[in-house]
């Protein structure tokens, strides 16, 4: 198949917008991916295609001529096409395991789409692709109907790849623009990752946004289910947050020198005795709450990471302090190891003290690390110290200090 892609003509530009206008008013949600790609002409297409870059290839004969199609039909395809770029399908075929079958995946996400276009009431043109012509319920994911293809449909036969074009996930299509290259006058430029990262998350506020609203009847579980997982705060297991801050805080202190006369330096000016420099090794003192009101399991779980962080940090044993602390806070000891260390106290809860024990230790600590449920109250102002509170509860530990760390551990999820 030969393709020419060009820059559209003004007869053109005009029945793209007509169809584009159509395809906000079915869907108003998606109109910063609508008004986000940059459409070109694409002769010989017989459809319409996008691109990794957001440029959506339209075939002149669709759009003007005897074989148009009519503005409601081209609006249709057009919600479809777009619908591959704000959910990823590119991104999401980077993920498959190889070797990908690019008909089975542009059938799949296909099917993504088109199901919820149907909900939404969108006249698709006859004979669409959905679950249930693949067999499948509807409401899956693309990644579940493309593994039921391949596992029940072996023989598929691949028809070159090209399919909805490289936006899609499949291979891109005849005549398609490479990487950054543009037809000039602005025309067919590509939006770069960051860009469309910013219109998924524009959409999905206003999907989100439109599920609160009067339309609510009439938007797609999909795409309500999809505007979620994009605004969605990344998942990151406490642990390696965790293991992050405490890190940070060692090495805030490692970082610093001082000088000291027991080594005097190897380069020396005649008469004078020069210091050398030395490391600061990190004193860290690790407060646990120890009230009725912790979880044994979860404390020892926190216990154990926190101990692992600081031997792989090099914490020697001499510069590492255990506070328990309840309502009252027990005398400061140094210990060998965080863990294995018996615990006293089992009142109620006041984390000030226990944080006061510890800065009142000489020498004093670079970090002090706290294990609570956080049912407490919290220093005003900050101490010597970096405070980094490992906070043991299913609630949001908003309650912290600002000028603090704060790493959230769900109560029962502490061996994650």
């Amino acid at each position: 198949m030969s393709v020419l892609v060009r820059p559209l003509r003004p007869a053109e530009l005009e029945a793209f917008r007509l169809a584009r206008l159509v395809a906000a008013e079915w869907q108003p949600y998606l109109m910063h991916a609508l008004f986000a790609v940059a459409p070109v002409a694409a002769e010989g297409l017989g459809t319409f295609a996008v691109d990794a870059g957001w440029r959506l290839y339209l075939d002149p004969a669709r759009l003007v001529g005897e074989s148009r199609w009519d503005a409601p039909r081209a609006a249709a395809v057009l919600l479809h096409e777009v619908g591959h770029l704000i959910r990823d399908h590119a991104g999401r075929a980077e993920l498959l395991p190889l070797p990908r079958h690019h008909l089975a995946w542009n059938l799949a996400t296909d099917a993504e789409i088109n199901d919820d276009l149907i909900a939404a009431s969108v006249p698709l043109p006859d004979g669409p692709v959905t679950p249930a012509s693949l067999g499948c319920p509807d409401g899956e994911l693309a990644e579940t109907y493309y593994a039921t293809l391949r596992r029940d449909h072996a023989s598929l036969p691949d028809d070159g790849g090209e399919g909805c074009g490289s936006g899609a996930g499949c291979g891109p299509i005849p005549g398609e623009l490479p990487g950054t290259t543009g037809l000039g006058e602005g025309a067919g430029a590509p939006v770069d990752p960051a860009e469309a990262d910013m219109v998924r998350r524009r959409v999905a506020q206003a999907v989100r946004d439109a599920a609160g609203g009067e339309g609510r009847s009439t938007l797609p579980a999909g795409m309500e289910r999809w505007a979620n997982g994009v605004l969605a705060p990344p998942v990151i297991g406490w642990d390696h947050v965790l293991r992050s801050a405490i890190r940070r805080g060692i090495a805030d202190v490692a970082g610093r020198v001082n000088y000291t006369y027991r080594r005097p330096a190897r380069r020396q000016v005649p008469g004078i005795v020069r210091p050398a420099m030395r490391a600061v090794q990190a004193r860290v003192s690790v407060v646990v709450d120890t009230s009725g009101s912790m979880g044994q399991d979860d404390l020892d779980a926190a216990l154990t990471e926190v101990g692992g962080v600081l031997r792989s940090s090099g914490v020697a044993r001499a510069s590492l302090r255990l506070v328990s602390c309840d309502a009252a806070a027990a005398t400061s000891k140094r210990v060998r190891s965080v863990s294995g260390v018996e615990l006293v106290g089992g009142g109620g809860t006041d984390m000030r003290v226990g944080i006061a024990a510890a800065e009142a230790d000489r020498p004093a600590p670079d970090v002090v690390i706290v294990l609570t449920d956080g049912y407490t109250p919290w220093p005003d102002e900050p101490g010597h110290a970096q405070l980094i509170c490992a906070v043991i509860r299913d609630g949001d530990p908003s309650d912290t200090p600002t000028w603090a760390t704060t790493v959230h551990i769900p109560v029962g999820r502490s061996a994650a």
